[in-house]
């Protein structure tokens, strides 16, 4: 019999394991013993980290999009638009059913369909939405908003956690102020406010870096602000608390959740996500233990950091499992919460050279005293062209 793998999402985590199980696996995959299948609703890649940049011109659309068939192994089945986009799973009969009406069947399955936004759980934010979390013409968009700014008020808001990726407003907010200052020569005009939901930045030394630096370019950064609604009429916002805050222009991270079909399915918690053992990434659900199942990526545990980093190391960690499953034994990788977030302080210009730095941890190693360097900026920039021809394909 043949053994079917079941890939849904081909997003940066679903591609490696792909990729991964496609190279450990070619001669049985030739043989006819194995089958990858990968569904996607798009057959463009997008690498959404790069969303960050896209405001300030340092990366264009084309730099950040590739076809997806490009990016996976020829000995992957892929199946795209109506043929690949996911409307229901059923973990009990090991089925998955597509917008075409299709069903897959699978001995293994991976759900790595990432989050999506939801701007309609914060009242009124619909009606004044900037925002550069979610896609590319709205990143660009507020590039065009910030290009005109004259001056007042920016507010950068993130209404709650979890979110993906939770260090880019720190980083887009650390941009915008050089930006402001070294390209536009405008920031004695401008206010900049970050409102942020919860007390701490991150672990503590991420925090202690992010807290001196915000300080020091006099960044206002107002902590516990969840949004509770917005007020497009008379430019204001207001917490879930009551506080309310002005603004001429609002920047917001809207809140996030796991995709309709997963939630349809009735797959996740009590806090909306999908559950999994915080080191197997097996699903624990509602529907019981599925030992065949792993979750990875944006849409897993509420309370696994949600980073490009963290999905890679996730994938690893799947990809090895599942070969040590195939392969016939138990052995079991486990996954110890490696995860990172780059931060950037500083944005190359004439004036200033740029800075960055990759903080890395994990559950029990928090990230040591670091600082950001020229360095880091320039390799953080270049990661960005080595992701297509390396990462997704998992050679690094």
């Amino acid at each position: 019999m043949k053994e079917r793998v079941l890939i849904l999402g081909a997003g940066y985590a679903g591609a490696v394991i792909a990729n991964t199980l496609a190279r450990e696996f070619r001669r049985k995959i030739a043989k006819g013993e194995l089958e990858i299948t990968v569904l996607d609703k798009n057959d463009m890649g997008v690498n959404q980290g790069g969303f960050t940049f896209l405001p300030f011109g340092l990366y264009t659309p084309e730099d950040l999009v590739r076809p997806r068939k490009e990016s996976l192994s020829p000995r992957i089945k892929s199946r795209f638009g109506d043929q690949g986009e996911v409307t229901g799973i059923d973990l009990n009969r090991q089925q998955v059913t597509v917008k075409s009406g299709k069903n897959y069947s699978y001995d293994h399955l991976v759900i790595a369909m990432g989050a999506r936004s939801d701007a309609s759980g914060v009242p009124g934010l619909e009606d004044d939405l900037n925002t550069f979390y979610t896609s590319m013409d709205d990143a660009l968009e507020v590039g065009e908003l910030i290009r005109n700014f004259k001056g007042g008020r920016i507010v950068v808001s993130v209404s709650r956690m979890p979110i993906p990726c939770p260090g880019a407003p720190v980083k887009f907010s650390f941009l915008l102020e050089s930006y402001l200052r070294d390209i536009r020569n405008i920031r004695d005009d401008v206010q900049l406010t970050l409102l942020w939901p919860m007390e701490p930045i991150g672990p503590p030394e991420f925090n202690k870096l992010v807290t001196g630096r915000l300080e020091e370019k006099g960044i206002e950064a107002i902590r516990q602000f969840q949004l509770g609604k917005v007020d497009a009429s008379n430019k204001m916002v207001e917490s879930t608390d009551g506080r309310q805050e002005n603004y001429d222009l609002l920047i917001t991270v809207p809140p996030h959740k796991p995709q309709k079909a997963v939630l349809d399915s009735g797959l996740t918690d009590e806090k909306g996500w999908i559950d999994a053992d915080k080191t197997t990434l097996q699903y624990r659900g509602p529907l019981g233990d599925k030992d065949n199942v792993y979750i990875v990526g944006d849409n897993g545990p509420a309370d696994i950091l949600k980073t490009g980093i963290g999905a890679h190391y996730q994938a690893q960690v799947v990809s090895h499992n599942l070969i040590n499953t195939i392969n016939g034994n138990n052995i079991k990788s486990k996954y110890k919460g490696e995860t990172g977030c780059p931060i950037i302080t500083d944005m190359a210009s004439d004036a200033h050279t740029g800075r960055a730095y990759i903080a890395t941890w994990s559950y029990k190693n928090p990230p040591q005293s670091f600082d950001t360097t020229q360095l880091g900026w320039y390799l953080y920039r270049m990661y960005y062209y080595l992701h297509w021809d390396m990462s997704i394909k998992a050679l690094m």
